[in-house]
């Protein structure tokens, strides 16, 4: 699991980019992917807590919580909370995870799994079962799988609604700390809404739960029970500068993603194309507002969607698709539900004036439209397309390197599972700018610096990833 400081700074001028994320959540959907509901509704709020209701409620919940081994050949990056137990040349790590239907999908953290050559899930009732990669995605740290065996037999939990739950109200976390499993521990829900806590680069959309119930290394991916029974998170985070603070990912998020992943192995993301900034008291009265609220607008991408449907800098968006926009950080995920290609309402407040625009979403740039099936083959791809290092690799046309401001470049259009590249954290729309010290201006430029490579070497990576740059490396 990852760790994270017990309090972030204050964002006093906070820039986020806009990324939007198709929901596919139909009833369809739901149905064969999750139980909805389920639990022992004879509980309610006012009822009273016993000693007893914990080890009924374990007794009931505990089968459908399974603990994760994974071997890797390597990891550029290890999360204190995934367990790292191996040695050079081979590792292993372990996590936990929660079985949401009978089909054996198994919820899990993306960071408990990702890069694993071979998983394994250990089931309470003492068997071992190898399972696959169905789909992930870093910037929830989410991930399914998926036990591979014929018997319809699997125990399951059912998913309950994080929205309803309230501060104070009892959880209960079951997962596999320090390797041992099926470790029951209990605490309230200390808060909700937890944004400002960011425990990975590539974690887009924070939006925790944060409980004093015991959590430690282990308990990665593992799921946090309400008292019916009903799994209302999933465990991901600790602080790393206190005790009992540990954050768990919203079930209703989730559900969000859950379709997708399972369809498509991946998460598809349109664009809204504007960078925005909290709104500040003292910004709020300059604008005439009540109250601050929304988010302002700092940027708006030339050519982008925001652009085509009339925003402007200095912009204030106060509501998204019929909903209030409260704090600028409601925006994000609101957006991301809209869809891409769907048309939005967009309220927002210029020079005093409420109005309302219509913004079309597009589709991230960098993004194809092809399905990313994680068994999906690298070679055959749409022309224009080169493989290089386990990536799919495309050039960037004059708009896009207008809008994310690179001379040049090679886009990274998917990364195979298991590959170098994914291994040491290359990721879909990377902009891989330099390679060993040498500019890159296109997939043909790049696929000669790595031909310069020998075997065994290292090959090093410029890449601009949201609007900052880092580097990447990682053994040919």
């Amino acid at each position: 699991m990852h760790t994270t400081r017990s309090a972030a700074r204050p964002l006093v001028r906070a820039v986020l980019s806009l990324s939007l994320l198709i929901a596919a959540t139909g009833t369809a959907a739901a149905e064969r992917l999750w139980t909805e509901g389920g639990g022992d509704d004879t509980i309610t709020d006012d009822t009273p807590v016993t000693f007893g209701a914990f080890s009924k409620l374990a007794e009931r919940c505990a089968p459908a919580v399974v603990s994760i081994e994974t071997e890797s050949t390597r990891r550029e990056v290890m999360h204190p909370f995934f367990g790292d137990m191996g040695g050079e040349g081979l590792q292993k790590g372990a996590g936990s995870g929660v079985i949401i239907n009978a089909d054996g999908h198994v919820l899990t953290n993306n960071h408990v799994v990702e890069g694993a050559r071979t998983i394994k899930v250990h089931l309470h009732d003492g068997r071992d079962l190898p399972a696959r990669l169905i789909g992930r995605d870093p910037a929830t740290d989410l991930a399914l799988i998926q036990i591979e065996t014929p018997k319809k037999d699997l125990p399951v939990a059912p998913l309950g609604d994080s929205d309803a739950l309230k501060i104070g109200a009892w959880v209960v976390a079951i997962g596999n700390p320090m390797g041992l499993s099926h470790t029951v521990t209990t605490g309230i829900v200390s808060a909700k809404g937890r944004r400002e806590v960011r425990p990975d680069g590539r974690l887009r959309y924070p939006d925790f739960i944060q409980t004093d119930a015991s959590i430690n290394p282990g308990n990665s991916g593992g799921p946090l029970f309400n008292l019916r029974g009903e799994v209302i998170g999933i465990n991901t985070a600790i602080s790393a500068r206190g005790q009992g603070i540990g954050f768990a990912i919203p079930v209703n998020m989730i559900k969000t993603v859950l379709p997708q992943l399972a369809d498509d192995g991946r998460v598809a993301r349109s664009w809204l194309g504007v960078q925005i900034a909290p709104v500040t008291p003292e910004l709020a009265k300059s604008l005439g507002l009540a109250k601050p609220e929304g988010a302002a607008v700092v940027q708006v991408v030339p050519g982008g969607p925001a652009q085509g449907g009339g925003l402007r800098e200095e912009d204030v968006i106060l509501g998204f698709d019929g909903k209030p926009i409260e704090r600028h950080d409601d925006l994000p995920w609101l957006a991301s539900t809209a869809g891409i290609g769907r048309t939005v309402a967009v309220d927002v407040l210029r020079d005093g004036r409420r109005q309302q625009l219509q913004v079309k979403l597009a589709r991230m740039p960098g993004e194809d439209d092809q399905p990313a099936r994680l068994d999906r083959q690298s070679s055959g791809g749409p022309a224009g397309k080169e493989d290089i290092l386990g990536m799919r690799v495309a050039p960037m046309d004059r708009a896009l390197r207008a809008r994310l401001d690179v001379e040049g470049g090679a886009m990274v259009l998917g990364v195979d599972a298991g590959s170098p590249a994914e291994r040491a954290g290359m990721q879909r729309g990377d902009v891989i700018v330099r390679c060993n010290g040498q500019a890159v201006r296109d997939p043909g430029q790049l696929g000669a610096a790595v031909a310069k490579t020998a075997p065994g070497s290292t090959v090093r990576l410029l890449v601009q990833r949201e609007g900052g740059r880092a580097f990447v490396a990682f053994t040919r």
